[in-house]
């Protein structure tokens, strides 16, 4: 039952997702992952102190305009206050923040991306790893919410050994951080755009046709080697079976233009990484919901070029038929 929910709730953001340009997602993605770790900050110094202080309550009021007073938020001091406040935000959150997705419906979209990014579930282990420290023994001061999300970005293995993580994200946000950020993101723009390369491909080499001259060019501009390595492969295949093709593909890629990630262990963090990302989704949806139906009513010797496919795949959006 849980499996076929989480399912059904991947589909209905997949759905919603298709429906605004990436980039917008992507956005909206960026700052709910860092309004989560505000929240998680008040929830945590809240459930230690089991009230909100006053100094943090003027925070509260200068960063939520309109939250502190209203109606809808208990301050109570008392067990369960940081849960209730932490709540009071986040409806904020929804309701201000976020205003754009959740009047435009698609809000779920973005925090499922959301949580699926590592740095959200950084902070969340960290989030946890603080209360147990805090209880156990309350600062002399708290960090501000600047120093905390700086100190869960460089948090220790000790503080992920310690929380409720899976152990494949609790390796994958160790090696993110061994390696660094700038390091990092550069391999997942290259690994998405290598993706979608292949992405640009898929369909000619799943068919049994020719390749135009200009996609053979690419090809040996961009892979040389890989047509004599397809044409060995093609010939052990029945046609059934060509997705075989764009699979060793992939992997060709994979072996050549990310050695050194897979040598030292944080090629897994590049891909999820990547994968979890908007604009790789996108390319994909366009690949299964467009391109794969319509690519073979094009003139053969008018296929797209891949800097021309890609912007048509950043660009796809599918209407609902009231937009």
């Amino acid at each position: 039952m849980e499996i076929h929910a989480s399912e059904m709730a991947r589909r209905e953001a997949d759905r919603q997702a298709r429906r605004i340009h990436w980039k917008l997602l992507l956005h909206a993605r960026h700052q709910y992952v860092e309004w989560n770790a505000f929240s998680l900050w008040v929830h945590t110094i809240a459930e230690v102190e089991r009230k909100v202080p006053d100094w943090l309550s003027r925070i509260i009021v200068e960063r939520c305009p309109g939250l502190v007073g209203s109606d809808r938020l208990n301050l109570e001091a008392g067990p369960g206050v940081g849960v209730r406040v932490d709540r009071r935000i986040r409806e904020w959150i929804a309701e201000s923040v976020l205003a754009e997705s959740k009047q435009g419906g698609w809000l779920r979209a973005v925090t499922f991306y959301a949580v699926r990014d590592l740095a959200y579930a950084r902070d969340w282990a960290y989030a946890q790893w603080c209360a147990k420290q805090w209880k156990h023994q309350p600062p002399a001061s708290y960090p501000s919410f600047e120093e905390w999300r700086s100190a869960s970005e460089s948090c220790g293995d000790e503080v992920l050994d310690a929380c409720e993580l899976r152990e494949e994200k609790r390796r994958m946000i160790k090696v993110s951080r061994s390696v660094g950020t700038e390091r990092l993101e550069t391999a997942v723009a290259e690994y998405m755009e290598w993706e979608a390369f292949t992405y640009w491909l898929r369909s000619l080499l799943e068919a049994d046709t020719r390749f135009p001259e200009t996609v053979t060019r690419e090809i040996e501009r961009r892979c040389p080697g890989f047509l004599e390595a397809d044409t060995e492969l093609r010939g052990t295949l029945a046609p059934e079976s060509y997705t075989q093709r764009w699979k060793a593909l992939l992997k060709w890629g994979e072996e050549r233009f990310f050695a050194e990630p897979r040598k030292d262990g944080w090629f897994n963090a590049v891909v999820y990484r990547a994968r979890a990302h908007p604009r790789s989704a996108r390319t994909v949806d366009y690949w299964v919901f467009y391109w794969d139906e319509h690519w073979s009513s094009y003139p053969l010797d008018g296929y797209p070029s891949f800097e021309s496919w890609r912007r048509e795949a950043d660009n796809y959006i599918v209407r609902t038929t009231n937009e």
